[in-house]
C-alpha cells in the first residue's frame, strides 16, 4: 500500500491485487513498533531504512489522516528495554549512534530487581487505524483495488509490459511489483515459468529466500494509562494503545503457512506476562491471533528489479520490521523503477 501511494503521487496509474484485503497479514498482525527491536543486533542495512522512516512517519501519519480523517494514533510513548538485554556491543552501538537514554525504574513491576533502559524517542503506530486510514487515502488518490483475486500468472508481452491472469480477469500493465509478504516466494515460482523467455532457464531457477514465521499475539482491555511506554524485555514487547487496550507479543515458530494458535503460545506470553507485567494479568485478554512474518536472511528485505525480467520488481521480506521499514522502503522501490539516482547503497536489497 505504501508503494502504491509512493508511486500515484508521481502520476502513474497504479493498481493493488490482492488475494484478500489490503495489509491484512503481518501488516495487520504485528505490534507497530517504529524501531528494530534491538538494534545494534542487525545489519546495517535494516538500520538505514528503519531510520529514514522514522523521520518520514511524522508527516506520513499527518498526511493520511487529513485526506483519509481516520487517525493512525502515531503515538512517540517511548520504550523501556530491560538492562538485562544489552551486552557490551550494545552499549558501543549506542554510543557510536548518539543515542540517548536514561536510567528507568519499573512502575508496572514491584521487582526492583529488574532495571530497565529508557529510550524516549521511540514511537509506535497503531498498525490497524493505519492501514484503514492509508486504504481510504489511496482511493481518494485513484489507485484501484481489486481484492478477494488471486494471480495465477503472468507473461511478458513484445510490447514489455505485462499480462496477468486473475481470478476476475485479465489485466495489462508496463511494470509489476510483488509485495506478497511471506507469500512472496510461493507467489513467484508458481507464475514465472509462464514468463521464461525462451532458451533461458535463468527466471525460473531463480528463487528468493523469504518463507513465513508464525508469530502469535495477545490483546489485554485494560484501563488507561496502567502502562505508560512500551517495555521491550527477553525478545518480546508489552505495546500500550492510547485507549488502554494493550498489545503483548510475540512468539516466533517455522510452521509454515499455519496461523492457528496454541495453547503453548498463550501460556508463553502470559508466562511473560507474569514476569515483566504482572499487573495486567488483572485485565481479561479481549483477543488472541497468529500472523506469519515474511522472514529473510538476517531480515534484510528484498527491493529491485527481477535479475531475469525487466521490469519486474519485488519488495518483500521485512521480517520483524516490516512497519518501521516500509515508508523508506517504499520511496526506495519508487526511485528504483523511475531509474532516480539514489543517495543510499542499495547493493544489500538486491535481488540478485
Amino acid at each position: 500500500m505504501l508503494t502504491a501511494f509512493a508511486l500515484v503521487k508521481t502520476g502513474v496509474k497504479v493498481a493493488i491485487i490482492e488475494k484478500s484485503a489490503s495489509a491484512l497479514e503481518s501488516s495487520w498482525a504485528g505490534g507497530g513498533i517504529l524501531s528494530p527491536l534491538y538494534p545494534w543486533r542487525y545489519p546495517d542495512a535494516v538500520n538505514v531504512l528503519s531510520f529514514k522512516s522514522q523521520d518520514l512517519y511524522p508527516a506520513l501519519a499527518d498526511e493520511v489522516q487529513q485526506v483519509s480523517g481516520i487517525d493512525p494514533e502515531l503515538y512517540p510513548c517511548g520504550m523501556h528495554v530491560l538492562e538485562e538485554d544489552l551486552d557490551a556491543a550494545a552499549y558501543r552501538w549506542l554510543l557510536e549512534h548518539n543515542v540517548n537514554y536514561t536510567d528507568s525504574a519499573p512502575k508496572w513491576n514491584k521487582d526492583t530487581s529488574k532495571k530497565y533502559l529508557f529510550f524516549s524517542q521511540v514511537a509506535q503506530i497503531r498498525n490497524p487505524r493505519f492501514i484503514k486510514s492509508l486504504g481510504v487515502t489511496l482511493a481518494r488518490l485513484g489507485v484501484e483495488f481489486s481484492l478477494n483475486n488471486t494471480v495465477s500468472g503472468f507473461k511478458k508481452e513484445a510490447s514489455g509490459g505485462f499480462s496477468i491472469t486473475t481470478g476476475k480477469g485479465q489485466w495489462v500493465a508496463d511494470k509489476m511489483v510483488v509485495c506478497a509478504g511471506a507469500w512472496t516466494s510461493k507467489l513467484l515460482e508458481s507464475v514465472l515459468p509462464s514468463v521464461a523467455q525462451p532458451n533461458d532457464k535463468s527466471s525460473t531457477r531463480f528463487k528468493l529466500d523469504i518463507s513465513p514465521v508464525q508469530g502469535q499475539m495477545l490483546l489485554y482491555k485494560a484501563d488507561k494509562d496502567l502502562i505508560p511506554s512500551i517495555i521491550l524485555a527477553k525478545g518480546k514487547y508489552i505495546i500500550p494503545r492510547k485507549d488502554g487496550r494493550v498489545l503483548v507479543g510475540s512468539t516466533m515458530e517455522n510452521v509454515g503457512f499455519n496461523k492457528a494458535i496454541t495453547e503453548n503460545g498463550l501460556h508463553e506470553l502470559t508466562r511473560f506476562v507474569a514476569d515483566i507485567s504482572p499487573v495486567l494479568l488483572e485485565y481479561p485478554i479481549e483477543k488472541h491471533w497468529a500472523g506469519l512474518r515474511p522472514g529473510s536472511p538476517n531480515g534484510i528485505p528484498f527491493i529491485g528489479e527481477h535479475p531475469a525480467i525487466s521490469g519486474l520488481f519485488i519488495n518483500s521480506g521485512h521480517f520483524r520490521n516490516g512497519v518501521v521499514m516500509a515508508p523508506a522502503s517504499a520511496s526506495l522501490m519508487c526511485s528504483l523503477i523511475e531509474g532516480k539516482q539514489i543517495d543510499m547503497d542499495v547493493g544489500p536489497y538486491s535481488i540478485a
